[in-house]
């Protein structure tokens, strides 16, 4: 496998973006493209810092955490690359190093640009060794709010007569993104979805970078923007009359809450997009969904839940994934999550309700045999494919919990 000096050696141009990519936002990639077009190097080259002299460690993310953000938001692009100098340099970093070992590692008479925003091009003369960095390397300065053309244009004037003509301006629209921006997002709960690339988003979820989580009520508020009014008073229902039969049947009342809470989150999606995003999160079409596309809403309630709202219990999601069919082993939250969305109190009024709700609290299995057992004449006389899981989850409740 070709090394990362390797490809520098024969590189004859090679524009350099650093940062501290706390997270990597599409800022960032923006800029590198605008790069990209208006300079025409060979690479841009992602160089996440290690300890900036400017920072306190505390202050910033793990660097092999944001190394791997800058990999996962740049990997398939064919001219970006990402760097892994300055992470793994001991001590503070600074550009001049980086500058050094790029110039004696890219061909002899490899051009080298920086990309530097007005921020820090306003500070740039007084970086550790300013004026052997301006020989060494040329700068792409980038417009950032808060800083005028004019300014920004007298600024390299002011530069390029001291160092001649080392640095260009970059024309492009200022992008008012930041990292600061994201993580607060991030830490509020908000979506990041226009900020950074969601390979970015899942893996700072995954390793809770950003202390930020999905609390319930935030949730629930997104759901209510997601659903219809009828189909979100009916999961109002479902959660209260889950927390109920968790509390009567000694269950974990926060998972049967939150379980409740998404067992619909992707029932009122469109037939297409059902389709579609069974195809893309490699959901199972099997000929009973294919005839009955609305029966993939639990398995597909599943995996928006952890991809939406990075819910990671299995119980959880398990729970969510069959809570219209049922299985062959339901758990106890399984089983009141299944009767909570039969029997919750905002339901309109079928044949089984009331005996459903009779038998609730004094024999759950009972509750959703009747349930069951309605749900598949229906579907039967209806001309609709019942899917097996519902005759598995009939035999096993007449045989005591035993399929």
């Amino acid at each position: 496998m070709t090394s990362t000096r390797d490809y520098l050696t024969h590189c004859q141009s090679l524009a350099v973006m650093g940062g501290t990519f706390d997270p990597i936002h599409y800022g960032h990639i923006t800029v590198a493209e605008a790069v990209l077009a208006s300079f025409a190097p060979q690479r841009v080259l992602f160089m996440p810092c290690g300890q900036p002299p400017h920072k306190n460690n505390a202050d910033i993310s793990a660097a092999e955490h944001r190394y791997q953000m800058t990999l996962l938001a740049t990997c398939d692009h064919p001219f970006f690359d990402v760097s892994r100098m300055e992470i793994d340099r001991e001590g503070a970093s600074y550009t001049i190093d980086t500058a050094r070992k790029l110039k004696s590692s890219c061909a002899p008479d490899a051009k080298l640009y920086f990309i530097i925003g007005a921020d820090a091009l306003a500070q740039l003369l007084t970086w550790k060794n300013a004026e052997e960095l301006l020989e060494t390397v040329h700068f792409i300065a980038v417009p950032r709010p808060g800083y005028t053309k004019k300014d920004m244009n007298a600024t390299i004037a002011a530069i390029n007569k001291r160092c001649n003509e080392r640095i260009f301006l970059l024309d492009m629209k200022k992008i008012d993104i930041s990292s600061t921006k994201v993580r607060r997002h991030f830490a509020q709960g908000k979506s990041v979805r226009t900020l950074v690339p969601r390979p970015v988003e899942d893996y700072a979820h995954a390793h809770n970078l950003y202390r930020g989580s999905f609390s319930f009520d935030a949730v629930k508020t997104s759901l209510q923007k997601r659903l219809s009014t009828k189909r979100f008073v009916h999961t109002l229902g479902v959660i209260k009359e889950a927390e109920q039969l968790a509390r009567f049947y000694g269950a974990d009342v926060e998972k049967a809450r939150w379980a409740a809470l998404l067992h619909d989150c992707a029932k009122e999606y469109s037939t297409d997009k059902k389709r579609a995003l069974c195809a893309k999160w490699g959901i199972d079409l099997n000929s009973t969904h294919f005839a009955q596309v609305d029966l993939t809403h639990g398995p597909m309630g599943a995996e928006s839940a952890k991809r939406d709202f990075y819910v990671t219990d299995p119980e959880i999601l398990q729970a969510i994934r069959y809570h219209s069919t049922g299985h062959g082993h339901m758990t106890l939250l399984d089983k009141i999550v299944m009767l909570a969305d039969f029997i919750e109190p905002y339901r309109d009024d079928y044949p089984p309700l009331a005996q459903m709700r009779k038998h609730a609290y004094t024999h759950m299995d009972k509750a959703l045999l009747v349930g069951i057992k309605y749900t598949i004449k229906e579907e039967t006389q209806a001309n609709h494919p019942v899917h097996p899981d519902g005759y598995n989850a009939l035999a096993a409740l007449k045989n005591g919990g035993k399929k």
